[in-house]
């Protein structure tokens, strides 16, 4: 079981969500923990945009 813990300043961005699909993918990560000091909120919509299983809140 793999865990990513990742203060991803510029969530919002397009190229940062690539990025972050990208390694959740090449590395097989099974759990994510994110952490956005310039965001107060995730929209569903982009959370379970991350991955192909089923996003858990």
């Amino acid at each position: 079981m793999k865990l990513l813990c990742w203060n991803i300043r510029g969530f919002g961005l397009a190229g940062r969500r690539r990025q972050l699909i990208k390694y959740l993918r090449q590395e097989e990560i099974d759990i994510v923990g994110l952490q956005e000091t310039s965001r107060q909120d995730f929209s569903m919509l982009q959370l379970q945009g991350l991955s192909r299983h089923q996003f858990a809140w």
